[in-house]
């Protein structure tokens, strides 16, 4: 529940809602992407807070903290009277979100050490239903007439987990295991570098595609809000399955073939939502949302499989730090370029260029690495 609040629904709020805002305290695409981007800077200070505590504090302390965070920013959202208000509660929650993602699927494992694949699916899939849940932050707007009353709702509700957590959320008890898996000998390798470059170029993509889909459908295409916001929900749909699904898949196709085959297909996703037409947007809504969190499950059982819990955590927060600057750019340079050509679907052609682009690396390792594991097995004993 903490990942579906903290990493879903606060998270990933902001898109439906900024078209009401962009009413009221959002003067522009522009001033959007910026708002967005300061979101990212909040994640990325989250992401490197992470990395330092998790050395000092459990897994289930850091939680806590991130839930704690995204309560204080949705307040800060629920009543910010101006813009720069709103920035500091999108700061807040960011941060909160990392606090509590970085830390989620290391303390899966370690309440599930049974099944922890399956522990790492369900933690990534649950981001899902919290954007689900977002998408019908419009038809609350159309009842109620003021976005700052959405905002309000998912504070009580990101308070109510808090208090729960804080009751019921098992403490796990820090441990450094002997051997190959120890936190202090991990090092970034190359298998992991290019899983950080191909990661961060599909970040930037997918934050800028939340950020701007709904806007996006309705202004240039002129989709009334409830066909929008439904095309929205797909991606938090499908973000529920995508997890448990892409962690299985992974297992008989391979981590990283997996991985560069999500990135490449939700690029081509993208290009998709330029056409403003049915089917095509909301299959490409249905395979970001797989996607998402697929992308995060395999990352995560893969350095599950090669780490210690502490050493995951680590590494898992490493990698946030160019995938939080690839979230930084993503929709302010989308903003920017969107005020300037009057087109909010140029957005989605950027995003998906570099989507394709940021994949190409992996995909090309995961090929070389395949054709040198299989020269190996060849000239083994007979």
């Amino acid at each position: 529940m903490s990942t579906t609040i903290a990493q879903g629904l606060a998270r990933f709020s902001f898109g439906p809602l900024l078209p009401a805002m962009r009413e009221d305290i959002v003067r522009s695409y522009g001033d959007g992407g910026l708002l967005a981007t300061i979101h990212m800077i909040g994640y990325l200070t989250g992401a490197l807070v992470s990395i330092a505590a998790s050395r000092r504090l459990a897994a289930d302390t850091l939680v806590k903290c991130g839930m704690l965070c995204t309560a204080g920013g949705l307040a800060f959202l629920t009543f910010g009277p101006v813009m720069a208000v709103a920035a500091g509660g999108l700061f807040l929650t960011g941060a909160g979100g990392a606090l509590v993602w970085l830390s989620a699927p290391g303390l899966a494992t370690a309440i599930w050490p049974r099944n922890p694949g399956r522990a790492i699916g369900i933690v990534a899939s649950s981001m899902g239903v919290g954007i689900a849940a977002g998408s019908g932050v419009p038809a609350i707007l159309s009842t109620m007439g003021d976005w700052r009353i959405a905002w309000g709702i998912e504070t009580v509700l990101a308070v109510i987990i808090l208090l729960a957590g804080l009751r019921w959320l098992p403490r796990v008890r820090r441990s450094r295991p002997d051997g190959a898996r120890d936190t202090v000998r991990w090092r970034p390798d190359t298998r992991w570098a290019w899983t950080v470059v191909g990661y961060a170029t599909f970040s930037l993509g997918v934050v800028t595609c939340l950020t701007f889909f709904v806007a996006a459908l309705r202004d240039g295409g002129h989709w009334d809000p409830g066909h929008a916001s439904a095309s929205y929900a797909a991606i938090g749909v499908a973000m529920i399955a995508g997890g448990i699904v892409s962690e299985r898949l992974s297992r008989s196709l391979g981590r990283l073939p997996t991985l560069a085959g999500e990135f490449m297909l939700s690029g081509l996703a993208m290009l998709l939502v330029t056409t403003a037409a049915e089917p095509w947007v909301t299959i490409a809504a249905i395979i970001v949302g797989m996607c998402m969190s697929g992308t995060a499950a395999v990352i995560s059982a893969d350095l599950h499989d090669r780490c210690s819990p502490q050493a995951m955590t680590v590494a898992f927060g490493l990698m946030f730090i160019p995938v939080g600057i690839g979230q930084i750019l993503g929709p302010h340079s989308a903003g920017w370029v969107v005020d300037r050509t009057h087109d909010p679907f140029s957005a989605f052609i950027i995003g998906g260029a570099v989507m394709i682009i940021g994949a190409i690396p992996l995909a090309v390792y995961t090929v070389t690495q395949t054709v040198r594991d299989r020269r190996v097995v060849r000239g083994g004993p007979a």
